[in-house]
């Protein structure tokens, strides 16, 4: 089974108080579950303004489920798919930005 895109979102988000705009890009992709990828899940979800990183989450190999916070990279622990697009947008608003 090759990679199959699950959802793709790409959009303009504007920040609350600056106004100023800020790209998100969401991908999932199902592949084989392997024992780098065992929920058989691919994804990168990015808030980027200015080309730097505010908030981002994906888990290529070999790092796994890891988030972006501006330059700082934690480990992310994956739970649900629905609970990742509800973690990525809570940074977002945490962030100020209007979603």
């Amino acid at each position: 089974m090759k990679a199959s895109l699950l959802f793709h979102e790409k959009k303009l988000i504007s920040h609350k108080k600056s106004n100023k705009f800020a790209i998100v890009e969401l991908k999932v992709w199902q592949i084989p579950k392997d024992i780098h990828y065992p929920e058989g899940l691919k994804y990168s979800l990015y808030l980027v303004h200015d080309g730097n990183i505010i908030v981002g989450f994906d888990n290529h190999k070999p790092k796994g489920h890891h988030l972006h916070i501006h330059s700082k990279e934690e480990k992310y622990i994956f739970k649900t798919y629905e609970k990742l697009l509800d973690d990525f947008w809570d940074l977002v608003k945490k962030k100020g930005y209007s979603i």
